[in-house]
Formats: structure tokens, sequence, C-alpha cells
């Protein structure tokens, strides 16, 4: 146990001095990974030829590189909204979603230019939605639209020893958490070699936006274990009482649930370039 929260801690310094992305550039490898992993030939031929011959795991971490040029992205379309009682969709993000595998469909008419960006996008925002960091709950009942649940809740970690941030948690820290010395490869391989038809066909049945809709309602979940205290600005505010604690085993529950993420999102976007790559 001790072990483990010293890794951790470690993980989130490094975090805290440093741009952090959902999932971790790791994370969003070992989704694209697992995808190539499933892709049928004639798909993988034609994205690649799209790509300049290289793998989609090459560019899986190339929109959090290319931020500068892609300001619209990261102020609106890498968390996705919902709304908290129907778990509807809302706002820009998903609508980002749609936008984008609608120009995957006709990838043949876009610019050589037009076709590589739109790939880029996909797989990197597709991974971003599986991330429970990346999800934010509204309730509208109201006159306005209330943000209830967002990943920039702070906590304790390990009995109020270290303060930090839920979004940091995810997007630096959680993926490491039970193994961090692995790469990608290793986590694909482990998650994705032993896995059943059945339970393929279970998590890539129905669409991309029921699948995203799961995301939010198990996000949910996640979210009411935490207190919501938000993200603190000043130094005078880090002995906050309220504030949730986690502990080791709850650390590895998150990693567990993870791990699933990471899985069920390379499936998916496998599937999905199957479908439009695949002719």
């Amino acid at each position: 146990m001790k072990r483990l929260i010293l890794t951790l801690i470690a993980i989130l310094t490094i975090a805290n001095i440093t741009e952090c992305f959902a999932w971790g550039r790791d994370g969003h490898a070992t989704i694209a990974y697992i995808a190539e992993r499933h892709l049928t030939p004639k798909a993988k031929e034609n994205i690649e030829k799209c790509i300049d011959g290289r793998s989609i795991v090459y560019y899986a971490s190339w929109l959090d590189n290319h931020r500068a040029e892609h300001k619209s992205w990261g102020k609106l379309s890498h968390v996705c909204h919902y709304d908290i009682h129907s778990f509807e969709s809302i706002g820009k993000p998903h609508k980002y979603m749609k936008s984008t595998i609608n120009k995957l469909k006709k990838y043949r008419e876009l610019t050589d230019s037009a076709r590589k960006v739109t790939i880029y996008h996909f797989v990197h925002s597709f991974g971003d939605y599986h991330c429970p960091g990346h999800v934010a709950l509204y309730d509208r009942t109201g006159e306005k639209p209330k943000r209830i649940h967002t990943s920039s809740y702070d906590f304790y970690l390990n009995a109020k020893k270290s303060r930090w941030n839920y979004h940091k948690l995810w997007d630096a820290g959680i993926i490491q958490i039970l193994h961090p010395d692995w790469g990608y490869m290793d986590w694909a391989h482990a998650l994705d070699s032993s896995i059943s038809q059945e339970y393929i066909d279970k998590v890539t049945a129905g669409t991309w936006e029921d699948w995203l809709q799961d995301v939010a309602k198990t996000t949910h979940t996640v979210y009411n274990i935490f207190n919501r205290v938000p993200k603190i600005k000043n130094a005078e505010d880090a002995l906050d009482k309220d504030l949730s604690v986690v502990d080791g085993q709850m650390l590895n529950e998150f990693g567990e649930y993870a791990s699933e993420q990471l899985l069920n999102a390379g499936l998916r976007m496998a599937k999905i370039i199957n479908e439009i790559f695949g002719e």
C-alpha cells in the first residue's frame, strides 16, 4: 500500500509541473494499438494510405501536440457534455464527434490534408470521450443549464497527506498506478490478448452515441464518490476539511475501470474504422 501511494505521488508531482492530457500519451497509444489489432487487412491498408503509410498509433496524441493550431478543439471539443437526468448528449463536443465521423465516411472526397487531420481528430478525441475526466454532467431543469459534475474536483490522497485534482488523476496518473513501468504495448497485450468474441460483440453493440452515453452513466457513478469541492486556486484554501479521501483500494478500483475503458475504446474505434475504411 505504501509503495502504491508513493508511486502515485511521484506520478502526480510530475503531472503538476507539466501540461496534462486525457489518458496521457501511453493511454492514447494503447487505445489506438488495441484498435489496430482488430482492424481488417483492408481497413488497415486504406487508413494507413491516408496517413503516409504510418500506424494510427503514431498519431494517437497528435492533437495534443498541435493544440496551438487547433484551439477550438481545446476549448470546446475534448470534454463531452451530458444531461444528468436523461444522459442526453448536449453541446458542441457531441456535434463535433458526429461531424468528424461523417467526414470520415466521405474521406475519399476530402483533400489529403483534410483527410489526415480528420483521422487525427477522430483517433484522439474518441479516446478522450472514454475518459471519465473528460465527461461533464449538467442539470437543465432550471432557466439555465447548471454544471453539476466535472472533473475539476480536488481530493485528499491517503488520509489527507496530499491534495490532488481528480482531472490530473485520470489524465496523468491512473493507468500508471497498477503498472508504472508498462508502455502502451504492454497495456494493449495485457488487456486484449484473451478477450472473447462475445465480449467484443457486447461492447461494440449499438452506435457510438450509445457507447458514449454509457461512459457518461458510469462516470456519474464515479463522480458521486467525491464531494463537489472545486480545484483550489489559493494556497490558504489547501486545508479544506470537506474534501473526499482516496485510499489505495479506491485507486485500484479506478485503475480497473480505466483498464476497461482503454480496452472498450480501442475495440469500438476498430469497429468504426472497419466500417468506414474496410470497403
